[in-house]
């Protein structure tokens, strides 16, 4: 397998050729078919507003959300578009009662974003937010499974679990942890951010209660593109953040959860519907044709990406690894030491300012890492070149 050629045409992506891009994962990247197809959809909805939002809109959403659910696996009838994955995890907590004596349950790994979420919901209620330790580094996928399960209590009302971490980019074993909370009887969020395209997923399989996944990451859809899948004997009591139009019952289409999560005021929908374009263009990089959709291509040679990136990084910088390579999807982790006083966010803006795209993170344990995120435009050679600039910044490895 090549890494140092990519898969996407070098003018393929709109991103800057003086600026190397190794953080996939934090915001993505549209490919510029992908763009142009949300300008079409724009010009569409400019050139008659009111007849499209009052005629047209809701047919274009419906198909959109019939392709995408499919190809995830989903269920249509309970999966709605939002504008990013907090935006969906503050809803349904929003959506669900607890009290005090709850406990809400999540990892020290969890994105800190959400676990902010979980703070304001126990704050709000009385509620309590409990944490799972992790073992960090770790060495079997069941390491994180048990201790997740492990700090389930008769009081624990929700989990909320990574699919795929942020800070750490450890690929859970998803069907374990929700089968051992379920036989608990707990409900999981699943904060699946960095799950869609850089794994295969088949979400009614999965039957989570509420599941959460970006589309501008490894879909490559555009900025403001997310989605919220919702198990239907758990999706009556789910409401959106904004209440509108579609609360009332004679407003929208007859799914009342569509209804109500469809239209949360004036907004451009063209994210959303951009992103069958975003699953077929990143597939045609992999090789799609009328019997492969190409990803499957797409997904291994990311996955070999990110291990040959760790690799090297971890052996130019003398570092360890945290995790074995059945827990690594599309991106990887290597643990670094700061030069005396500095700070990660430091060291990370001034990478950015001589045109290095990659996050320092302060991660559990304060244990310090550099992030790899790989995808279709990302060659292997460009990590040999990010080793060096680590280094001139005074970035040493770190063992474990």
């Amino acid at each position: 397998m090549q890494l140092d050629v990519p898969l996407a045409p070098p003018d393929a992506f709109a991103l800057d050729p003086a600026v190397v891009h190794l953080n996939h994962g934090s915001f993505g990247a549209c490919p510029r078919a992908v763009l142009a197809e949300q300008t079409r959809l724009r010009a569409r909805v400019e050139a008659a507003t009111m007849r499209y939002f009052v005629c047209e809109w809701q047919g274009d959403v419906d198909r959109a959300r019939a392709r995408v659910a499919g190809w995830l696996g989903g269920d249509p009838d309970g999966f709605v578009f939002v504008p990013n994955t907090t935006t969906a995890v503050s809803a349904v907590l929003g959506s669900l009662s607890f009290g005090p004596g709850d406990e809400l349950l999540c990892t020290d790994h969890t994105y800190k974003a959400c676990r902010n979420a979980l703070e304001r919901t126990a704050r709000r209620t009385g509620a309590s937010v409990v944490t799972a330790a992790i073992p960090w580094p770790i060495a079997d996928a069941a390491d994180a499974t048990r201790a997740i399960l492990d700090a389930v209590t008769p009081r624990t009302r929700l989990a909320l679990v990574d699919h795929i971490s942020s800070a750490t980019a450890l690929v859970f074993d998803l069907p374990a942890i929700l089968a051992g909370l379920a036989a608990r009887g707990v409900d999981a969020i699943v904060d699946g951010a960095h799950a869609p395209g850089q794994v295969a997923l088949d979400l009614r399989a999965l039957g989570a209660a509420y599941y959460i996944g970006n589309g501008h990451k490894w879909l490559c859809g555009p900025k403001g593109c997310a989605f919220l899948h919702v198990r239907a004997d758990r999706r009556a009591p789910i409401h959106p953040l904004v209440t509108s139009h579609g609360f009332a019952s004679d407003y929208g289409p007859p799914n009342r959860f569509h209804a109500e999560h469809d239209w949360q005021g004036s907004h451009d929908p063209t994210a959303y519907l951009s992103l069958p374009a975003a699953i077929d263009t990143i597939g045609d990089f992999g090789g799609g044709n009328a019997t492969d959709d190409g990803w499957d291509a797409v997904r291994a040679r990311n996955h070999a990406l990110a291990l040959a990136a760790r690799d090297l990084l971890a052996d130019r910088l003398g570092a360890g690894t945290m995790a074995p390579a059945s827990m690594i999807g599309a991106m990887a982790v290597v643990p670094i030491s700061l030069p005396d006083g500095a700070r990660a966010l430091a060291i990370e803006k001034d990478l950015l300012l001589r045109g290095w795209e990659v996050p320092i993170i302060e991660g559990p344990r304060g244990q310090a890492l550099v992030r790899v995120a790989t995808h279709v435009y990302i060659r292997l050679d460009e990590v040999e070149g990010l080793a060096v600039a680590l280094a001139a910044s005074g970035i040493r490895g770190a063992t474990p």
